[in-house]
């Protein structure tokens, strides 16, 4: 009974004076079992010390250990053989050994659900979402882990809280992980874990630098080593120094004190991700002074086939480039560039979600930026336009998007949509707050789908293969890009290609967030109001066209690129790009390999929503333009109004698709942008691949604004439906008068069964109807097939 009772209080003793004084507890206990020839009683003392070493992350010590309880496993309650195999699987997890970790939780899972131990099944599950996460399956991550919530549980959140924001953070959906961490940091706190205080504390430290806040970063990180120095948790407080130290060493500081920190982490065989880390802080070290041969030893330490983080691996291919690079062979370090951006797009291409398609770019940040500033110093316009281009948009050589098509999806889906007809529009309205907790389920089910890495067309294109792309197309392609703080313009096309150094990010996104403002101001003003909100819209327009177009010789169709500060810009209302035809792209790649011209004679469908007033009057008049070439969609409601599966269906068999609808860009959660039906609205969520629609013209309000993410990858209904494979939508980036929509897009289709292409069409619409300038061609042209008319 006394040994009992110590083996029990050991995890007081840990919380009250550290490890070193639970393990002597125990090792007592084993003492007093071996005088009383109690085997078990010994096996139990090993059992907890394996558990408390798991706690402190020991996770050798945790497995030598566990390893005295194997051949007595059997001999074990249920309960407590459930626990040994669950430490002991996290231990191996926690060291590289997936395939073992995995079978000793699904043991543990299996024991659990016999004989229904609901905390130990809630932990396998969730254990194996880490497993999943740890293996490269975001998606399988996040199905576990959302299991494992959804079980009526009475057991503490920090641990699980702290994992999901482990995840997040890896899927690159930085809000959402700090949310969730700081309510893992609340929980921590509530039911006194200080060690899942401490590690809260070192994940929002590390949030904090993929936001590129060094100082924030620093700040947490400080937190989280008077936590773990607190508990004497002295290898836990290591790790937190190593963080620091990769922070300074990223920033360029304190060279000598990251070597001396990283040094207490040196082995030959590096396998768990600090000791991964410390391996190349050495090669940094290494390269800053120029000791390239200690740089290759400490990288050639790293060469396994152990899974690790995106964001690790891209950091491996940058010093890997860099010692090529030192070694003088160019084109190996240019080809480790590439392979790094092609395993970016491979890993976007294993999830559906867009967003943590555009997430998982933020861990690009720092090779790309690396990428773009040593080919800017090299004075190359090639090579810096490819170090570009190999970053931008990646996502957008995934495979299409494919949404998974569940029941319980759908369900939620239709449940939203009845939710979003309701006119309340409060945020604090009950309505309004269903409606946040169901796109949150609708958002956690598709971010749990699995992509298909096998279809992704990952390299991007060349400067060469643009050029090429630019003279027979007749094509000026015009990429913009962020380097050192600086916006940074390059010119492809016209015969002649070039570079301009623009100005501060900071400075020319005020002014582009103002002509933003302005231009949706003008669109909605009262008649009292009108001229001078006119005045106001021209003057920034002309203001944002000399800082980003002043002194570019523009030929034929503009191919614009913008960054993430640009996207919601009205490129077809500046100045200089009124007399042109102009291309909105994600990325050059995007641009130069959708074809222009259709593959096949086009199949139309012209649907309406409701609330326009001349809604129906304009999709008849687009029916009657296309002629024989108009497809008719069963399914409409007996008012001729168009529901949400009209929708599907048009884009999943018509070649050209026309929607006159309300449009609601929603910036906070971009692919619940939507268009309005007769049923409620019809998501970009819920949209899916393959799409037969070649062109998409929305006649709608907003939907060709996007929200940027790092990576310059869009977030929007119409980058939704580019990112799902279609290769032109035509949109507005604001409000735009119903009268005049309803003109403009008759004018439009006629130009196109003229045989116009789509960017050329809206040039010559705008100069046709006033207002129609609000309209662009995002992701490539289009030209209908030559055929008989």
């Amino acid at each position: 009974m006394r040994a009992r009772i110590l083996i029990t209080r050991a995890v007081s003793r840990l919380g009250i004076e550290g490890p070193e004084a639970a393990l002597a507890l125990l090792a007592g206990v084993r003492e007093i079992a071996r005088r009383n020839e109690a085997p078990i009683l010994e096996v139990q003392a090993h059992l907890q010390a394996g558990a408390i070493h798991v706690m402190c992350s020991n996770w050798i010590e945790s497995l030598d250990e566990l390893s005295h309880v194997e051949a007595h496993l059997d001999e074990l309650v249920p309960r407590e053989r459930c626990s040994a195999l669950l430490n002991r699987g996290l231990a191996s997890v926690s060291l590289g050994d997936l395939d073992r970790g995995r079978a000793d939780l699904d043991r543990a899972l299996d024991l659990a659900v016999t004989h229904g131990f609901a905390a130990q099944e809630y932990k396998a599950r969730h254990n194996l979402g880490c497993v999943a996460y740890l293996a490269g399956d975001i998606p399988g991550a996040l199905t576990l882990m959302r299991e494992a919530s959804e079980m009526p549980v009475d057991i503490t959140t920090a641990r699980g809280l702290l994992d999901l924001g482990k995840v997040l953070l890896d899927a690159g959906l930085i809000d959402e992980a700090e949310t969730v961490l700081e309510r893992g940091l609340e929980a921590a706190r509530r039911d006194r874990q200080p060690l899942e205080r401490g590690d809260v504390q070192l994940d929002l430290a590390r949030s904090a630098l993929l936001r590129g806040d060094v100082a924030l970063a620093r700040v947490r990180a400080g937190h989280a080593v008077r936590t773990f120095r607190s508990l004497h948790a002295d290898r836990r407080t290591e790790e937190v120094e190593l963080f620091g130290a990769a922070v300074d060493l990223g920033v360029g500081r304190h060279l000598t004190r990251a070597a001396k920190v990283a040094a207490k982490w040196a082995t030959p065989t590096p396998v768990t991700p600090p000791e991964r880390l410390a391996t190349r802080i050495r090669a940094e070290v290494a390269l800053a002074r120029h000791d390239h041969e200690t740089a290759r030893t400490h990288l050639d330490q790293l060469g396994t086939d152990q899974h690790q983080s995106l964001g690790a691996r891209l950091h491996e291919h940058l010093l890997a480039s860099r010692v090529a690079a030192a070694d003088g062979d160019p084109a190996r370090a240019t080809a480790m560039l590439e392979d790094a951006a092609e395993e970016l797009a491979l890993e976007q291409g294993g999830v559906h979600s867009m967003e943590i398609r555009a997430g998982l770019a933020f861990h690009a940040a720092r090779i790309r930026d690396a990428d773009v500033a040593v080919a800017t110093d090299s004075g190359s316009l090639p090579q810096l336009f490819e170090s570009v281009e190999r970053w931008r948009a990646a996502s957008h050589r995934a495979p299409p998007l494919r949404p998974p098509d569940d029941e319980r999806t759908a369900a939620l889906v239709g449940q939203l949509r009845r939710l979003r007809q309701r006119d309340d529009d409060s945020p604090l309205s009950s309505t309004q707050r269903e409606v946040v907790v169901l796109q949150g389920e609708i958002t956690d089910r598709l971010r749990a789908a699995q992509g298909s890495r096998a279809e992704a067309d990952v390299r991007a294109v060349g400067f060469e293969q643009t050029v090429q792309a630019a003279t027979a197309r007749d094509a000026t392609v015009v990429t913009f890009h962020e380097v050192r703080g600086t916006l940074v313009r390059l010119v492809v096309g016209g015969g002649a290609t070039s570079q301009s150094v623009l100005g501060p990010v900071r400075e020319i996104a005020a002014v582009t967030s103002r002509l933003t403002s302005d231009v949706r101001a003008a669109a909605v003003a009262r008649p009292s109001m009108a001229a001078f909100l006119a005045r106001a819209r021209e003057s920034s327009l002309r203001e944002v066209d000399a800082l980003l177009l002043q002194g570019v010789q523009l030929t034929g169709t503009v191919v614009v690129v913008p960054t993430v500060a640009l996207t919601a810009l009205p490129w077809r209302a500046l100045p200089s790009l009124r007399e042109h035809p102009v291309v909105a792209a994600p990325s050059a790649t995007a641009w130069v390999r959708r074809p222009v011209r259709a593959g096949r004679e086009p199949v139309v469908a012209s649907l309406s929503g409701p609330g326009l007033p001349r809604g129906r009057e304009e999709v008849r008049a687009v029916a009657e333009a296309w002629g024989r070439h108009t497809e008719a969609f069963s399914g409409t409601t007996t008012n001729g109004y168009a529901v949400s599966a009209d929708v599907r269906s048009a884009l999943a068999s018509a070649s050209v698709v026309h929607l006159a609808a309300h449009g609601h860009h929603v910036d906070q959660s971009p692919l619940f942008s939507s268009l309005d039906m007769a049923d409620g609205p019809v998501f970009a969520h819920e949209l899916r691949a393959p799409l037969a629609a070649e062109l998409v013209v929305l006649s709608a309000c907003d939907v060709g604004r996007s929200r940027g993410r790092t990576g310059d990858e869009p977030l929007g209904l119409a980058a939704a439906l580019l990112g799902l494979g279609v290769q032109c939508v035509v949109a507005a980036t604001n409000p735009v008068h119903d009268d005049v929509a309803a003109a403009a897009m008759v004018d439009l289709h006629a130009r196109l069964v003229a045989g116009t292409d789509v960017a050329a069409a809206l040039q010559q619409t705008a100069v046709a109807v006033p207002g129609a300038e609000a309209f662009c061609a995002y992701g490539s042209t289009w030209s209908r097939a030559t055929i008989d008319q």
